[in-house]
């Protein structure tokens, strides 16, 4: 059974459409990159992954999702399918790995407890945060870049191709 740790950037764009606002070519790129994820999500389902997530993600979901004017009711559905789903690691699990990582590559502070929990349990990260990947790969992570991904390349990585 394969093993995957979501960043925010994945969650929060499976839930959230991107706003309409955007340039262009930001937001063609943004639709594509939800289709992906949700791409991503039915292979972690449809082959069993084991889906990782830190404690502290889910108030970093929760404020993403607070400030991109969700309702309350709406974000405590949403943390509540979070720890419903995932495994939910408490941060004293990861907090010595999270303290290497932050001394080796001074990740921001949530990015550290992803990463970390990536190490941890030897989990492939999926992430649309181009800074986190950049530190995954400098920690020589195995990580999915999303909007740099093809789906062809998502699939063959899922499915062990």
């Amino acid at each position: 059974m394969g093993r995957v740790v979501l960043d925010t950037s994945v969650v929060a764009k499976s839930v959230l459409a991107p706003p309409r606002y955007l340039e262009r070519d930001i937001y063609k790129r943004e639709i594509e990159t939800r289709q992906k994820i949700r791409v991503i999500l039915s292979l972690l389902e449809k082959m069993n992954y084991k889906v990782f997530f830190p404690k502290a993600g889910i108030i970093e979901v929760a404020s993403v999702l607070k400030r991109s004017g969700m309702p309350r009711e709406h974000v405590l559905k949403v943390v509540e399918s979070l720890n419903n789903t995932f495994i939910v690691i408490d941060e004293d699990v990861v907090y010595d790995k999270a303290l290497e990582v932050a001394l080796t590559t001074a990740p921001s502070g949530f990015d550290t407890y992803f990463l970390a929990l990536a190490l941890l349990t030897d989990s492939l990260l999926v992430t649309d945060d181009k800074g986190m990947a950049n530190q995954a790969r400098r920690l020589r992570l195995n990580v999915i870049f999303v909007r740099e991904t093809s789906t062809e390349e998502i699939r063959a990585k899922l499915l062990g191709q």
